[in-house]
């Protein structure tokens, strides 16, 4: 075991450490709550986006750690930096993203808990490290809840109060919350950052990479779209909007399959109703938030009334003439077979 001599103490549980024969300078962290799960995967499993862990002490009740030294700032120093350009703040959350799918994808997923601009470092050498395991744990699948609090209040995602296990949308809904800090003016992060803290863990991003897409904007084959059922208007219970459903879906179906056409012929009035059937499904959509798919275009989450109005209607009407195209083509293309045969 080498000999570790102390340069500098900052509390009663953190110091600075020289290794005496290599010479080599660590953080050595004294602590009596920790998961010896969370730090024995840690050492024997390296990512660049996580402290190198040197040497493990364990008497019993007390656990050393001697860890990495990262020299950096603090990820808020970097956040309230208005010179950073949004692009740059942009990928250093992509990087947390991939800090944290190295921890959730351990075996025994490790959830880190205590995720806040503090405990990030923006390293000297441009990575971001994630640091301070004091309050990571291991997920536990026979385990209904966190048998103690641990996290910073008023960070904390809800589940840590007692409510259920913590689990890795736990860590989400605290990423949620830096990003939500860190874009005020943004839009469509605001929104990303809304569905990362949902107060249920369940309408969260269901894991890292979900998250991650929606960042980037990235489709994932494995994307969850809203449950369809039950449809817009009846999934709150709110009377009003109840009553507005019952009207306009009898005149969706009107439209859609009542309607005669002039020309009689089967194949035009197939092909119509088909249009008018995914035409007005995806006003639906882009009105409603039904399943999810148009929550990021430009403006349409704004939070201006008047502004999400306009956008709705712009986005109706492209939808009408971009549906058009294939439409009128694949009409086209019946009527010049049939003509064949």
């Amino acid at each position: 075991m080498p000999d570790y001599k102390e340069l500098y103490k900052y509390d009663a549980k953190h110091s600075l450490v020289i290794d005496e024969i290599s010479g080599e300078v660590f953080i050595s962290k004294h602590l009596t709550h920790y998961d010896m799960d969370v730090y024995e995967y840690i050492r024997s499993h390296r990512d660049r986006h996580i402290p190198r862990i040197r040497d493990l002490i364990d008497n019993g009740s007390v656990l050393t750690v001697i860890e990495e030294y990262i020299k950096g700032n603090t990820f808020d120093v970097i956040l309230d930096d208005t010179s950073v350009p949004d692009k740059t703040k942009t990928n250093y959350f992509l990087e947390l993203c991939d800090g944290l799918k190295f921890l959730h994808s351990a075996p025994k997923p490790i959830i880190h808990r205590d995720l806040k601009p503090s405990n990030i470092i923006i390293a000297d050498d441009g990575r971001l490290v994630i640091i301070d395991y004091d309050a990571a744990k291991t997920y536990k699948d026979d385990q209904a809840q966190d048998t103690t609090f641990l996290g910073t209040e008023g960070r904390a995602a809800p589940e840590q109060y007692g409510f259920m296990q913590s689990d890795a949308r736990t860590d989400i809904y605290a990423v949620g919350r830096m990003l939500k800090d860190a874009f005020p003016g943004n839009d469509r992060f605001r929104k990303v950052a809304d569905k990362a803290m949902s107060f249920d863990p369940k309408d969260r991003y269901e894991n890292i990479d979900a998250f991650r897409n929606a960042l980037t904007h990235r489709i994932s084959s494995k994307m969850i779209v809203k449950p369809l059922f039950p449809p817009p208007g009846f999934r709150t219970g709110t009377w009003w909007k109840i009553a507005l459903a019952i009207m306009i879906y009898p005149f969706i179906a009107y439209t859609s399959f009542a309607l005669s056409f002039e020309s009689g012929d089967l194949m035009d009035t197939y092909f119509t109703r088909v249009f008018f059937v995914v035409f007005w499904l995806t006003v639906i959509d882009i009105w409603t938030s039904w399943t999810g798919m148009f929550d990021n275009l430009p403006f349409i989450g704004n939070k201006h009334f008047i502004v999400r109005l306009i956008a709705k209607i712009v986005y109706s009407v492209i939808a009408l003439i971009v549906l058009m195209f294939p439409y009128l083509l694949l009409l086209g293309l019946a009527r010049h077979i049939t003509a064949l045969f």
